[in-house]
């Protein structure tokens, strides 16, 4: 830069490199800052020895719930919060853009542009970003739409990208394509008790409820009921449709009423998929809502679809 440069952005970890490139930019450069980037939560900047309430972030090889001790006082002359969706998405777009680096550098890079809007910088001024990481370790998470997708790390117009993406890789498949097994249910006057038996021994995290003539009337979780239970609200006896979460139009007692949207076999999984959008779980009833036939997930989704690629090759 020939000496030219406003300002140097960069992770921390350690502190090592932050110390020595400040020492050096600093004797070197008047009037250089150095910006340090660390995860939200992270307590580098707070310069505590430790911060018990710094809690845990995704974004990896920056940030400490502590302020390391080879970070020299004075070496960071501005410090910069981000969050994991800015990290990680501005990751995935600095990849698009041929960078493939890794989450700490869509940190920083997101960072810089922070730095430079605050500080009112324009053309002519130089901002000196260190991409310290590269994506190729990123193949779980960074590189994975579903890890992404699970962890809510895409911004708007990267989700409607992948939406878009997969409603093409369904291909007018139903939810018949995802074969899934028998549902299994309780009855609403079933014990709470005999409930959460059932789920936890399945492995379930709710089971549909069943009334008259086995009929669809609402669903249970387990996490609730458990709740419910140990706090003495409910007793194991106590019938499970004084509890249950209840679709609205159907009859009985229970606590709370969801909105009951029609899913069959037939169904579009790419209708599915925008149920998934405000849902995370969807139970499938013949088209007279008389019997629940089935219970689908994201995770079914998400397996339909890694399974029809894998066909693809």
């Amino acid at each position: 830069c020939d000496g030219m440069i406003d300002a140097l952005v960069l992770g921390v970890d350690t502190g090592n490199a932050a110390t020595h490139l400040s020492k050096a930019l600093k004797a070197s450069v008047s009037g250089v800052q150095i910006v340090g980037v660390e995860p939200s939560n992270s307590a580098i900047g707070e310069q505590n020895i430790v911060n018990p309430l710094a809690r845990r972030w995704l974004c990896e090889d920056i940030g400490r719930a502590y302020a390391p001790r080879a970070l020299e006082p004075g070496s960071i002359d501005m410090w910069i919060q981000v969050s994991d969706p800015v990290a990680y998405s501005m990751a995935r777009r600095l990849i698009k853009a041929g960078i493939h680096s890794g989450t700490s550098a869509g940190a920083s890079v997101a960072a810089a542009r922070m730095f430079a809007a605050s500080a009112g910088l324009c053309r002519g001024n130089r901002v000196v970003v260190i991409i310290g990481d590269t994506a190729r370790n990123y193949g779980d998470t960074l590189l994975s739409d579903e890890w992404m997708l699970a962890h809510d790390l895409l911004d708007v117009h990267m989700l409607g990208d992948l939406q878009r993406k997969q409603l093409g890789q369904y291909r007018g498949a139903s939810i018949e394509d995802l074969q899934l097994p028998a549902a299994v249910t309780v009855n609403s006057d079933d014990p709470v008790g005999a409930a959460v038996a059932l789920m936890s021994e399945n492995e379930f995290s709710q089971v549909p409820v069943t009334g008259a003539q086995r009929r669809l009337v609402g669903y249970l979780t387990l996490s609730a009921a458990q709740a419910l239970i140990d706090s003495g609200a409910a007793l194991p006896s106590s019938p499970v449709k004084q509890f249950m979460l209840k679709f609205a139009g159907s009859g009985g007692g229970s606590i709370s009423r969801s909105k009951y949207w029609l899913i069959t076999p037939e169904t579009p999984l790419s209708e599915l998929a925008k149920f998934f959008e405000t849902h995370s779980v969807a139970f499938i009833t013949d088209s007279s809502r008389k019997f629940c036939l089935g219970i689908a997930t994201k995770q079914d989704l998400l397996t339909f679809l890694a399974r029809r690629n894998a066909l693809c090759f």
